[in-house]
């Protein structure tokens, strides 16, 4: 008990630190002044996406940016729906959609990954966007993320959110929506102070001078996931190109959350999945992972044994409210950063509820299997179609 009650008070104070490192970041956001029309590549890969594709199609035909100056590359990863027929009438229909059909991947490398490098080879953007399939993005997302690419920023990360209204959606959305904005919220502050860590392919730029750089995917490649914060690692590590968090609100889009406890514990599990991966690519980063991984799994074990045993428990309890006290601002913070507070009310279930969720996918993202676009993953790319 003597060594638990050290772990959670080592660990707890050095995560309060990251957290303040969070939260003043927050205070220095970036607005974007390139006023430069950047050749653009719009880069989607979809996979049996039937249901949302034709949504996102419109949002990106109908934006504020100079229809002269972008395309859109359509990557549809074998599917088995009508998402082929839905892509290619739009391609029918509008010049600047381009459908890249892939029949199938290579051995060693990750299907999502693929998809996007086939979409990559035929870009002729100088500036690479990329969304998901199931995302809207606003008229003038095209417009905004490119207006934050001056001379030396070679990656964009953009803001995501799940859902728009609290009020039109149900508690578990939105308890994953407030969930995302916490992850957001220490992206953002992280990146505002010149240390980015992760970035999402829901909303995401980058330069393709900078993709060309790093090979693409190619170093990366045998990673299930990872085509957002191991490429905005390669391009940080290996070239001289900065990145930025896109802090205007226009440059926001919106995503779905997961229908269900499985789909989400799945979703988290393949994010988790590149943890380890991370000692290669960005060590920093791997540390505060360790850490907040650390601090999750020994405040779920020694709380319960501090009530049981009565060992250490003004100690350990008094680390549970240094954790929910940094926790809480961010949350705060990142509510007022991005104007979601309709979500904070949902603060005190999850600081709960993902103590043991963060154990779990940190866990079983590394060691263990999961699912996704109806195939079988482990953390690397050997999987098997459901």
């Amino acid at each position: 008990m003597e060594i638990i009650a050290q772990i959670i008070l080592a660990s707890t104070v050095l995560y309060s630190l990251i957290g303040l490192f969070f939260l003043i970041g927050l205070f220095y956001p970036k607005n974007g002044t390139n006023k430069f029309p950047y050749r653009v590549t719009v880069v989607v890969a979809a996979r049996n996406e039937e249901k949302v594709i034709a949504t996102l199609l419109d949002d990106l035909i109908n934006q504020t940016y100079d229809k002269n100056r972008y395309q859109i590359l359509l990557a549809n990863d074998g599917s088995t729906d009508t998402t082929t027929d839905i892509m290619a009438q739009f391609e029918k229909k509008h010049s600047i959609i381009k459908q890249i059909n892939i029949k199938e991947t290579p051995p060693n490398f990750s299907p999502k990954k693929y998809a996007l490098q086939q979409a990559v080879k035929h870009a002729n953007g100088e500036i690479i966007l990329s969304t998901d399939a199931d995302c809207r993005v606003k008229p003038e997302w095209i417009e905004t993320m490119v207006s934050y690419f001056t001379d030396k920023i070679g990656f964009v990360i953009g803001f995501s959110q799940f859902g728009q209204k609290a009020s039109e959606q149900t508690k578990w959305e939105n308890l994953q929506a407030f969930d995302f904005l916490q992850l957001m919220g220490a992206n953002a502050g992280a990146a505002n102070l010149g240390i980015p860590l992760a970035a999402s392919g829901q909303n995401l730029a980058y330069r393709h001078k900078a993709y060309k750089e790093v090979k693409g995917y190619t170093k990366i490649s045998h990673r299930v996931s990872g085509d957002d914060v191991l490429l905005l690692q390669l391009i940080q590590k290996s070239t001289r190109w900065k990145a930025v968090f896109a802090a205007d609100r226009k440059s926001y889009t919106t995503s779905q959350p997961q229908p269900t406890l499985r789909d989400f514990i799945n979703q988290r599990k393949r994010w988790a999945s590149n943890g380890s991966y991370q000692i290669k690519l960005n060590f920093p980063f791997f540390l505060y992972l360790f850490v907040v991984f650390i601090n999750n799994a020994s405040l779920l074990i020694g709380v319960p044994l501090a009530l049981i045993t009565g060992m250490h428990q003004s100690l350990i309890i008094s680390c549970f409210l240094a954790k929910a006290l940094i926790e809480g601002l961010v949350a705060l913070k990142s509510a007022s950063h991005f104007r979601r507070f309709d979500l904070l009310d949902y603060f005190p279930v999850w600081f709960f509820i993902q103590i043991p969720y963060v154990v779990i996918a940190g866990l079983f993202g590394t060691f263990g299997r999961f699912s996704w676009k109806g195939r079988q993953h482990t953390a690397t790319t050997k999987h098997k179609t459901c």
